[in-house]
């Protein structure tokens, strides 16, 4: 223990002395910022330099001064500097009330005004999403859609139209598997696929994304044993029982799903849309990427969602330290940030915008379409309750372990929706 503790307080001193150092110097200010994109040559850190770059030119007296590790290391880094009051100026953080939450307690993160982001064209619910009770604490870095991704050539093959219901897609089973097809892959080792799944059939059954919510956070007398949630998980195992998924379902981890698909043995492949580079990733075969489309989430025939109701999600975020001694630069910052960031993370090919844009020429077929689905959506979640949200660790691990017991048929709609409901209620009082 004494080696781990000595250990800590020599990390957090090596840590200080990045931001330590004067904010100040020579008439200088040195703007302290740290995220999780230490590739600062593309992706999302290319953005960011030049966003830095721009905001540089416009203050000359600026200095940026950035440390950046992957996640998990950023999210550590980032622990040891709020425990010693050393956050930086501006910083990436995830909005997930279990990583959001205990920041804001601990007064570590800085209250922004919303209207200040209103004309940035985010996308509904984009900058809900940073809110904890009302108040906006940071803004979204990028957007996560749920769809199905698509193999045209193997639709053709089995002789099946593009479904729009998930009823359309039990019905492809036997020709799909009639040419030796899997019709759905997904990775459901992990769990937390199929745990947004869930919440997508939960809103095309009852069409209505808050109930999930309500039911995690014990509001207007929501629960996960309330009718439509049962029969969410019910339908879930019947989609099971009529072989719409791969064999291995439960056991297959993302790599293994994604080759499915890639190597065309399934039609198709349940994921976020940051795999929207597979049309363009010239180390998949040129077949697939000829092939590749997207669709949207099949609604369910006689459910009250729409078509147009989308599983949409914002996690990273930046915010601003509330202990920042440079506190109006760095507000004045991320409103830059927040103007640049949705335009030039598209035009750069970084990931999904949480704004609106505009699409290039040059843009694959995959990814103006699902700008499209975004632009005409009349719904959006801004959260996934499987993924990350309730106040605790505990809920997400449980929710994943749940929906995979569901899912190998080991556990019965009716009590996994009993257990599930537990879970929520413990997180509740935590």
């Amino acid at each position: 223990m004494k080696k781990i503790i000595a250990f800590s307080l020599v990390l957090l001193m090596a840590c200080g002395l990045v931001f330590a150092t004067g904010s100040r110097d020579s008439g200088k200010i040195i703007l302290k910022m740290g995220d999780c994109h230490p590739d600062r040559n593309g992706g999302v850190g290319s953005v960011l330099e030049r966003i830095n770059k721009e905001f540089k030119d416009s203050h000359p007296n600026v200095e940026f001064a950035v440390e950046s590790y992957q996640d998990q290391p950023w999210q550590e880094k980032a622990r040891i500097y709020a425990t010693a009051n050393q956050l930086p100026d501006v910083f990436k953080w995830w909005s997930f009330p279990n990583m959001m939450v205990p920041f804001i307690n601990a007064g570590q993160i800085e209250k922004l005004n919303k209207s200040d982001f209103a004309s940035f064209g985010y996308l509904p619910g984009a900058l809900e999403s940073c809110e904890i009770n009302g108040t906006l604490y940071g803004v979204p870095a990028s957007g996560d859609m749920w769809v199905l991704y698509v193999n045209k050539a193997l639709f053709q093959k089995a002789g099946v139209d593009m479904p729009k219901s998930w009823e359309d897609i039990v019905a492809s089973v036997p020709k799909f598997k009639a040419q030796n097809i899997t019709p759905l892959v997904t990775d459901g080792l992990e769990g937390w696929p199929l745990s947004i799944m869930y919440d997508g059939i939960a809103q095309k059954i009852n069409g209505d994304f808050n109930r999930n919510y309500d039911a995690i956070d014990r509001k207007n007398g929501v629960k996960f044993t309330d009718p439509d949630f049962v029969q969410a998980a019910r339908y879930m195992q019947d989609l099971v029982k009529a072989g719409v998924f791969n064999t291995n379902l439960t056991t297959s981890d993302y790599g293994d799903a994604q080759n499915q698909f890639v190597q065309e043995r399934a039609a198709m492949y349940m994921m976020g849309s940051w795999e929207m580079g597979m049309a363009t990733n010239t180390g998949f075969p040129q077949s697939f990427r000829n092939n590749l489309d997207v669709i949207k989430f099949p609604v369910i025939q006689g459910g009250k969602g729409g078509a147009d109701d989308h599983l949409v999600w914002f996690g990273g975020n930046f915010v601003v330290s509330a202990k920042s001694g440079n506190k109006a630069l760095a507000l004045e910052y991320i409103k830059f940030l927040a103007e640049k960031f949705g335009g030039y993370c598209w035009e750069m090919g970084a990931g999904f915008p949480a704004q609106r844009v505009t699409p290039k020429a040059s843009d694959s077929d995959v990814s103006k379409k699902l700008l499209q689905f975004t632009s005409s959506a009349t719904k959006i979640s801004g959260k996934a309750t499987g993924l990350d949200y309730g106040k605790t660790n505990a809920f997400k691990e449980e929710h994943q372990e749940l929906i995979r017991q569901l899912c190998a048929l080991i556990i019965t709609p009716e009590l996994f929706c009993q257990r599930l409901d537990a879970a929520a209620d413990l997180d509740s009082k935590q």
